[in-house]
């Protein structure tokens, strides 16, 4: 009988692949924000770098359903291709409205 090697979950995979899947959905959550941050800096509306920061963080929403435990019988690919960008969209919106109005300029 062999026995597992210690570290590792049967039932989750490797330690390595649950740590790059909850780093790439750490990432999912901090790019669009950043990446919305530093776009605003460049343009003056905000519109193209809400668009933007929306798409890349729904790319990354995608793959990180591509690395999720195939084993649990789940299909996480399709819920995030229809619904991944709603947590981005989310994300880039609250930023934008705290910047927009705890930071503008008051009378």
């Amino acid at each position: 009988m062999a026995f597992p090697r210690p570290g590792t979950d049967q039932r989750r995979g490797s330690p390595m692949r649950t740590i790059a899947t909850h780093l790439m959905l750490l990432a999912a959550l901090v790019l669009p924000v950043a990446s919305f941050l530093l776009l605003l800096r460049m343009d003056r509306g905000a519109l193209l770098p809400a668009v933007v920061s929306i798409a890349a963080g729904w790319a990354l929403n995608v793959i990180w359903a591509g690395t999720a435990d195939p084993r649990n019988g789940e299909n996480y690919r399709s819920i995030a291709t229809r619904f991944g960008w709603a947590c981005p969209a989310v994300l880039v919106f609250a930023t934008w409205a705290v910047r927009h109005f705890a930071f503008s300029a008051s009378p």
